[in-house]
């Protein structure tokens, strides 16, 4: 019987964290132990979270996202992680669907869904197709190089020993590729739903996360195997902005056309900032921490 724990990182989510705790708790497969790891937060988070119920623990200096994972996976005892943003809401099934995809194939190691728009804004369309346009479809079950840890759920010995970056940005595909070197395959299953609710909602805050975007676009291309990995070589392609091309394809295959006609204007100026966010780490030059680490054994 495996058993799930689910470890939810959080700083500053008073707002939103009860929602996921209550989503975690509300599973048709009842996990083991809902964990919220407050990254050093100066908020009410840590009341919030264990008002909800989760036991919670608290890193005292900011850790960021992957390395409050870090600390949850060094507490927890269940045979699965299941992952879930604090800003982010799965459905009933999300942890029974993953389990039998475990139980069918010991290869699989890890499993998440898609994701949906919790935010009924400009700001959170916005936010979804920019962001996360390849994890909306409904497509076939099948597996993937790389799934987003919003709400992902990893066997624990296919991690053994394995820890994130203690990066907010990028660490999640940094982990992802370290699971799949060492022979693990990551599944798609269109049936486990993740509804994002986060709090970027005005074009300032939509801006500036996309800068962010643009600055892990380059550094995970550089660093990684990853698609678009030529525009590292070849920035000037920044401009015929292929991301943006390609995103509102998806949109029309998936019979969004009304919004890829009406949202055009701010994925502009959305693409213009991520390639502001790709030329700054460029001229930077200095690489985040994005590889992932083995613990010493």
């Amino acid at each position: 019987m495996l058993r799930v724990s689910v470890l939810i990182p959080c700083r500053n989510g008073a707002n939103t964290v009860a929602e996921s705790i209550r989503s975690a708790f509300g599973q048709s497969e009842k996990p083991h132990e809902v964990i919220v790891i407050d990254d050093a937060s100066n908020d009410d988070t840590a009341v919030v979270a264990e008002r909800a119920g989760a036991r919670v623990i608290r890193n005292e200096t900011r850790r960021n996202a992957g390395g409050a994972r870090n600390a949850g996976m060094g507490l927890a005892s269940g045979d699965l992680f299941a992952f879930l943003d604090a800003d982010a809401v799965a459905n009933r099934e999300w942890l029974a669907r993953a389990k039998r995809v475990f139980e069918s194939n010991s290869q699989i190691a890890g499993v998440g869904g898609r994701i949906f728009n919790g935010r009924d804004s400009i700001y959170g369309r916005l936010d979804l197709y920019m962001n996360h346009s390849e994890w909306t479809a409904a497509e076939a079950a099948g597996e993937k190089a790389n799934i987003p840890t919003m709400g992902i759920v990893y066997r624990r010995s296919a991690v053994e020993g394995l820890r994130f970056p203690e990066s907010n940005s990028g660490e999640d595909t940094a982990f992802a590729m370290a699971v799949t070197k060492r022979g693990g395959k990551l599944w798609f299953d269109p049936g486990i739903a993740i509804t994002h609710k986060h709090e970027r909602l005005d074009l300032r805050s939509y801006l500036k996360h996309q800068v962010v975007c643009g600055r892990t676009i380059y550094w995970t291309r550089k660093m990684f195997d990853r698609p678009g990995r030529f525009l590292v070589k070849f920035p000037i392609l920044l401009f015929l902005f292929p991301h943006l091309w390609l995103m509102l394809l998806r949109m029309i295959r998936k019979g969004h056309l009304g919004d890829a006609v009406m949202l055009f204007p701010w994925f502009f100026a959305g693409e213009l900032a991520r390639v502001r966010g790709f030329f700054a780490a460029k001229r930077e030059g200095v690489a985040p921490a994005l590889y992932a680490t083995e613990e010493p054994r």
